[in-house]
């Protein structure tokens, strides 16, 4: 019961510190956070404050505390976990949502889908946007993370889009889309 109620805590904490934005107009659905369970915390936490999210929140517990980690109970992990982190990341972008990170102590599941090379259904690709994508590409090359593409030029003629992107891997193999749109002067 100590188990659900420090899972629940920390949901409370994490849904008052991270307001789902209703705009006035629309009043409709937003993102509002995504979530990854993640191997090591401290390397994911390093991989995305290079591409320049901030740490907003950084709460450490253990089954012993009340209101603390999630459990089996609570998610389909793989085991009761005796102790925990959780990690809350942000752009500098009051239109972005949250990155999430989740840690537990007991080993991760082997990859569903088997397939090491290709991405296919039920596989995450995160989209973060950088002012510099050569400056984030030489940040992530000093920690040796594989690229599946480097910096490349793109074009999309259905949204009247261009600028940069680039696909890296993130320490736990979830693929990251880095793009640096072309920034079009505003007109007077």
């Amino acid at each position: 019961m100590a188990k659900r109620g420090l899972i629940l805590t920390i949901a409370a904490v994490l849904t008052l510190a991270l307001p789902l934005t209703v705009h006035a107009q629309s009043r409709g659905s937003s993102l509002n956070r995504t979530m990854l369970v993640v191997g090591d915390i401290d390397k994911s936490v390093d991989f995305y404050q290079r591409l320049g999210l901030l740490k907003i929140s950084d709460i450490a517990g253990t089954d012993s505390q009340e209101g603390g980690i999630y459990g089996a109970a609570d998610l389909p992990l793989t085991a009761d976990p005796k102790q925990s982190r959780v990690v809350t990341l942000k752009g500098n972008d009051e239109r972005s949502g949250v990155l999430v990170l989740m840690w537990y102590d007991h080993p991760p599941l082997p990859s569903a889908r088997g397939n090491l090379v290709g991405i296919g259904t039920g596989d995450v690709i995160i989209g973060i946007e950088v002012p510099d994508i050569q400056a984030s590409y030489g940040r992530l090359s000093q920690i040796g993370t594989r690229f599946q593409r480097q910096p490349v030029r793109f074009t999309d003629a259905a949204t009247a889009s261009s600028g940069q992107h680039m696909l890296a891997y993130d320490p736990d193999g979830h693929m990251v889309e880095i793009i640096q749109p072309d920034r079009t002067p505003a007109k007077p």
